[in-house]
């Protein structure tokens, strides 16, 4: 069954925790389709990520790189949780987890990175974080 290739699909995954993340990702949802601008305050204290590039894996459009000011991770490599909603001009991504402002994009080494990144992810080698770790 699917539940098998794609373990994430089963419903005993389902944890206080993603209820919220969902939740509040809805509510975003909400307020961008009523073309609400993202608050600067809110964006001021989202995490920065740098050096970064998409990856797309079986979750979907996830980003690869430096994140710093995360709540969780601190500052370090991380795989985000998938995007839901970019900025037309860059600044900001919604993921399921929260938004994050956008420094530069990677260059071809960090695209050689986050290959390498997302290859030892899925192969269960978490020397990267990941949102959904947390």
């Amino acid at each position: 069954m699917l539940t098998k290739k794609f373990p994430f699909l089963d419903p005993a995954h389902i944890t206080p925790g993603l209820t919220r993340r969902l939740r509040a990702l809805a509510d975003d949802c909400a307020r961008l389709r009523l073309e609400y601008p993202v608050s600067p305050t809110l964006l001021q204290s989202a995490p920065l990520l740098e050096e970064w590039t998409p990856a797309m894996t079986s979750r979907g459009v996830v980003l690869v790189g430096l994140v710093s000011g995360h709540p969780i991770h601190g500052d370090r490599s991380v795989i985000s949780s998938p995007v839901w909603f970019a900025d037309p001009d860059g600044n900001w991504v919604r993921t399921l987890s929260r938004f994050y402002r956008l420094g530069l994009p990677a260059g071809p080494g960090g695209v050689r990175r986050t290959r390498t990144s997302v290859a030892r992810s899925h192969a269960g080698t978490h020397d990267n974080a990941s949102e959904d770790e947390a």
